[in-house]
């Protein structure tokens, strides 16, 4: 009928969450800067893709599977 095996839940948020949430943050805060500031938009939303890009990289380096 279903499976036997009970897995446990997680408690709280593991490393790979707050990578994915930092992202995230990344690419949003990139294109908030860029909206509320006198930085270029391209310029703003560029640079935080390459953080984001970096995060990606650190979380792929971490978490391989």
């Amino acid at each position: 009928m279903g499976d036997s095996f009970v897995r446990s839940t997680v408690v709280g948020p593991r490393g790979v969450d707050y990578l994915l949430a930092s992202m995230g943050l990344a690419l949003f805060g990139g294109v908030a800067v860029g909206a509320v500031s006198g930085v270029s938009l391209r310029l703003a939303a560029g640079s935080g893709s390459v953080l984001a890009a970096g995060l990606l990289a650190v979380c792929l380096c971490r978490y391989p599977r």
